[in-house]
């Protein structure tokens, strides 16, 4: 559908109304009359016809809007033209131009204004933060004792415990999964079984086990089989 943008320049001529749609969103609506002057074959300046614009916002547009605008203030606003025609309760026929506004500002040619940013939540009404009385309870939240290990802004973080030191790993901390449950250093066993892995083995002397005597190659692996 084609529509036709405009930006119109003018004065509030209604305070804004806020209003409720049966589905619960919250519009806005206005009047803004604009007096265009042009300069004459003389050269000097006169005002031409004067012309009324209804205006309607929506969502967050229109619950700024509610709080901002002011009958008498001077407002640029930007949105889509048409035409609207109703008719009175005596029967007569109108007609009314509308503009819906998608953006509205107060124009700094004629004086000075202030922003604030809220969110669409809070705009809207539905940001419990807003309320006054949770704005106090978080004010003194903020200013009673915190408890260890929370910052300013509300973050946990990880808070040493006094307490004696964990014990020393045993064996060297080299890194490898198991160097912590090796067992603890102490003497070395005196005698021919320090050396010999097999010494405390029953099966050693058997045929076919501990450390084989090197032979041929070819019957090695035939013989340790018929020995097992």
């Amino acid at each position: 559908m084609n529509e036709i943008k405009v930006t119109v320049h003018g004065n509030v001529v209604t305070d804004p109304t806020p209003r409720a749609a049966r589905n619960g969103s919250v519009y806005t609506t206005f009047r803004v009359a604009t007096t265009p002057y042009r300069r004459t074959a003389d050269g000097s300046y006169a005002d031409l016809g004067t012309s009324f614009y209804s205006v309607i916002a929506f969502d967050t547009v229109a619950a700024n809007a509610a709080v901002s605008v002011r009958k008498g203030q001077p407002v640029i606003i930007e949105g889509n033209l048409s035409t609207k025609t109703y008719t009175d309760r005596d029967g007569v026929s109108h007609s009314s131009v509308e503009v819906e506004a998608h953006h509205i500002g107060h124009d700094l040619r004629w004086g000075r204004a202030s922003f604030e940013r809220v969110s669409r939540a809070a705009a809207l009404g539905a940001d419990r933060t807003a309320d006054e009385e949770v704005r106090r309870s978080v004010a003194a939240l903020v200013t009673a004792a915190r408890p260890a290990g929370v910052d300013e802004n509300g973050e946990i973080h990880d808070v040493a415990v006094p307490g004696p030191p964990p014990p020393a790993l045993v064996g060297p901390a080299s890194g490898y999964p198991d160097a912590d449950r090796r067992a603890p250093a102490g003497p070395a066993p005196a005698g021919p079984a320090a050396d010999d892995p097999d010494a405390d083995d029953p099966d050693a002397d058997r045929p076919g086990f501990g450390d084989p005597t090197p032979g041929d190659p070819e019957t090695d692996d035939y013989e340790l089989a018929d020995a097992v």
